[in-house]
């Protein structure tokens, strides 16, 4: 797909019910959505990135850090508008051909992972890219297999077809289709002809209740502290710890 003038945006509503405040809600050292704001700006591939938010206090704080805002409109803040509403919202106020969608809540993606979904979207003939997770582990969904023949032997977890989750660290969208889709039935986010993108797990964490925040605090503060092996390395009943404590 080809991709024209792409822009990104932050979706940060000033109003949260499970973790209040989550947006500024400090986060190993800087407020949660700095670390969004940081890998879109961080992004070469972009050429606009906007913080689409109905607070005031998000805006100042995005402008702090060097970045655009687009201030959606108050009916657009509320629990009942939908993803569908404010980014068609988006899409009608700004001039774009592709637009993505950077989570705020995904606190441990990166600028290359960005570049990396662009470059996968632009290779394909996809209207959307949606980033996921995939597992091969036996589901079930309200009771039923959905993977796994459950009247004979359980096959090994490589064998079963994979489920992929989505997450929406990453979302692309061709505009033309997402306004088409839209306006004939209020929803775009999905597209057409899609990509499940898999995202590394680690990456995809997502910040939506407050256990969520301890983990990735753990996280952010262990990476690039980690002492790692050069090669795999396996413990032997002569081996002392190859690894710092």
């Amino acid at each position: 797909m080809k991709l024209g003038n792409v822009i990104a945006h932050i979706p940060a509503r000033g109003g949260s019910k499970r973790v209040p405040a989550k947006n500024l809600r400090y986060l190993a050292g800087k407020p949660m959505i700095g670390y969004a704001i940081e890998t879109g700006l961080g992004c070469p591939s972009l050429n606009e990135l906007f913080v689409n938010t109905d607070s005031d206090t998000i805006g100042a704080y995005a402008q702090s850090l060097g970045c655009s805002v687009y201030r959606r409109p108050e009916h657009l803040g509320s629990d009942t508008a939908s993803g569908d509403d404010f980014t068609i919202d988006f899409i009608e106020a700004k001039a774009m051909d592709t637009l993505v969608m950077i989570s705020p809540v995904c606190p441990l993606l990166e600028s290359a992972d960005i570049t990396a979904a662009l470059a996968a979207y632009e290779a394909s003939d996809a209207d959307t890219l949606i980033s996921c997770s995939s597992t091969q582990m036996q589901a079930f969904y309200e009771g039923k297999a959905v993977n796994i023949d459950p009247f004979g032997p359980l096959a090994p977890s490589q064998q079963n077809h994979p489920i992929h989750i989505c997450n929406w660290a990453i979302t692309i969208w061709n505009t033309a289709k997402f306004r088409e889709l839209y306006h004939k039935f209020r929803g775009g986010y999905c597209g057409e002809n899609r990509i499940l993108w898999p995202l590394e797990p680690l990456k995809a964490v997502k910040i939506s209740e407050e256990k969520d925040f301890r983990l990735a605090e753990a996280l952010l503060r262990a990476r690039g502290t980690t002492a790692t092996a050069a090669a795999p390395t396996y413990w032997t009943p002569t081996t002392t710890n190859p690894l710092p404590a």
